[in-house]
């Protein structure tokens, strides 16, 4: 009896190669190009190398003093220095003092009208950019002096400007019948004063900014809007704006912290001495004179504090919002 044994197909059934071979073998259903995680090459410590001068300067000027004016801020510093270790003592002296409140009013009133700047910074960078504008290149500049220029030349100018008996800008208001305040020595128009010298200064920035985000957007979609019947407000509005949404986002919340970081404007036009200064003094200057005027170091470390959580929260809750109008 002969018996006859079936072999397989080789023609019908082909031979597994390749990624698919691989995959077999590796028992699993993962694609070929990956390999087990033990297995992946490294490119081992280079990539640190790298970037450790970076990570230790930011270690150094900006992690480092966080963590140590946090440790501060729970300490009292007595005259000779030494710190002593005192709890929430600071915080719950620093929640009962008015200045703390009228600092944190005075910087938001300062914020808003700097904020104020944006709309006329995007105005400003529409025209810069219209096509075959002569000079643009010098308008630009002229803009941006100010952005760059010292503060303290910058203020030394408009303290002469806002001089109730000689300033160009009380006899720029007497030419209309208005009899111009003091306005670095009255309250309310100190702040006033100080703000439009901060919008001022920050449009040169902003128009920067703006001018770049202008040149990304294309310009068949003007003419497709022109072709539409659409006009230049309507262009304005419906292509510019929304294009240019992430440029605008930008520059809000560059100008919102540095706002937030007024002293260098406000000390040089009214001085430390100024009888406006207790209505007038933004957080950081309420930090400022209790660290360095009052030599109260432990208290002005929970004044910083106080002015890095809020402007961690004013940040964040732009980020959140800015998911409802700001184009991807």
């Amino acid at each position: 009896m002969t018996i006859h044994t079936e072999e397989p197909d080789t023609a019908a059934t082909p031979v597994a190669t390749g990624p698919a071979r691989t995959q077999r073998a590796s028992g699993r259903g993962a694609p070929a190009g990956d390999r087990p995680r033990g297995l992946r090459r490294t490119d081992g410590a280079w990539p640190w190398l790298f970037v450790l001068p970076l990570l230790i300067g930011v270690g150094t000027f900006y992690i480092w003093p966080i963590i140590q004016t946090f440790w501060y801020s729970f300490t009292t510093w007595g005259v000779f220095g030494g710190a002593t270790f005192s709890g929430v003592a600071n915080y719950v002296r620093l929640v009962s003092d008015p200045q703390l409140y009228q600092s944190l009013l005075n910087t938001v009133v300062y914020t808003v009208i700097v904020l104020l700047g944006i709309p006329v910074a995007v105005w400003l960078a529409s025209l810069l950019n219209t096509p075959g504008l002569r000079f643009a290149q010098f308008y630009r500049v002229l803009f941006f002096l100010p952005y760059v220029a010292m503060p303290a030349a910058i203020a030394l100018v408009w303290r002469i400007m806002f001089n109730g008996d000689y300033g160009i800008v009380n006899w720029f208001l007497g030419r209309f019948g208005v009899d111009g305040p003091y306005w670095i020595s009255t309250p309310g128009f100190a702040l006033v004063a100080v703000s439009l010298v901060g919008l001022w200064s920050s449009l040169g920035f902003s128009m920067i900014i703006l001018g770049a985000g202008l040149k990304d957007i294309p310009p068949e979609l003007y003419e497709a809007a022109e072709l539409d019947g659409a006009s230049r407000w309507r262009q304005f509005r419906s292509v510019t704006v929304p294009l240019l949404s992430p440029s605008i986002f930008f520059v809000l919340i560059v100008t919102t912290i540095s706002s937030f970081q007024l002293f260098d404007l406000l000390y040089a036009i009214l001085g430390s001495t100024n009888p406006v200064i207790p209505k007038t003094m933004s957080l950081v200057f309420y930090f400022y004179s209790a660290g360095f005027i009052d030599n109260d170091k432990g208290f002005a470390a929970a004044i910083a504090m106080v002015i890095f959580v809020l402007i961690g929260i004013v940040t964040l809750v732009q980020f959140r919002v800015q998911k409802k109008w700001v184009q991807a």
